[in-house]
């Protein structure tokens, strides 16, 4: 018996990194698994390669070979159609939606926020921000239908509770996706329906592959610059070991009232204070 037998999970982003993970170990604790990924392969704006068919077949894959239940439908989230076509497929085929996860997002080239081209943009924005929105959109009527202890896990970053120089658009998106669950958390808490925002710190996952490549340098590169940034030593961190359990303990009936919270996973990057100065080293 699993933890989450006869549940049923939508995932967005779901081809690759974080989303994987996230369905994977759902699907081992007996969830069926909605895979949601654009699953193109082709270069976005803020230009950056995003999942491929390969990738989404391979997520499905590993759900499949746990044993569990799983749908894998391409789908961008910026395109209203195919998002709300996605998330009616998945209720239809599993016979309703108890959890979300809206996890899709990128992060690409660094700029000046006066040099950032409209198009990138808009194109951030609506990726990691009105894509989120689109998804609960045409999500959360299934979630009510289902009745209370549906949950809701929205992916926002260090980003959307601190400043991001040089990635004004991921940065402003990041905010919006807090202020976002938090309006949400409040319009649901009387349907009995949960809502969290987790909060990653850095991540080793193919969005490091794809902000590397878009800014011209070695992904190892930015590896480097991510270690001795946070107080525990965690630099990069691979999902299995970070948000991932974090995303088990929070759909979870462990966290029942739970609810309308900012969940941080960054080794204390967020709470590390530097100092500078003589008489500031630790002996």
């Amino acid at each position: 018996m699993g933890e989450f037998d006869g549940k049923v999970v939508l995932i967005t982003g779901a081809a690759r990194g974080q989303g994987r993970s996230h369905a994977v170990a759902l699907a081992r604790e007996g969830a069926g698994v909605a895979l949601l990924d654009i699953a193109n392969g082709e270069r976005t704006h803020p230009p950056a390669r995003v999942a491929t068919a390969e990738d989404l077949a391979e997520t499905l894959r590993m759900v499949e070979a746990t044993g569990a239940t799983a749908l894998a439908l391409p789908c961008d989230v910026r395109d209203e159609t195919q998002v709300q076509q996605a998330v009616q497929k998945s209720a239809e085929v599993f016979g309703g939606l108890d959890f979300v996860i809206a996890n899709a997002g990128i992060l690409a080239k660094y700029q000046q926020s006066w040099d950032i081209p409209s198009e990138d943009w808009r194109a951030s924005l609506e990726t990691n921000l009105t894509g989120q929105w689109l998804t609960l959109k045409y999500a959360i009527p299934h979630l009510i239908e289902r009745g209370p202890g549906s949950a809701i896990i929205m992916v926002s970053s260090g980003a959307g509770i601190d400043a991001f120089p040089f990635g004004s658009d991921y940065c402003a998106a990041k905010h919006g996706v807090i202020g976002l669950g938090l309006t949400l958390a409040n319009e649901l808490g009387p349907y009995g329906i949960r809502l969290n925002m987790l909060v990653p710190g850095a991540q080793d996952t193919p969005m490091i592959d794809a902000s590397a490549e878009a800014n011209g340098f070695d992904r190892q590169v930015l590896v480097d610059q991510l270690k001795g940034l946070d107080l525990l030593g965690a630099g990069a961190m691979r999902p299995e070991e970070g948000t991932t359990p974090a995303v088990l303990w929070l759909l979870s009936d462990r966290a029942k009232w739970v609810h309308g919270t900012v969940q941080v996973i960054d080794g204390g990057l967020n709470a590390k204070v530097q100092l500078t100065g003589a008489g500031n080293e630790v002996s």
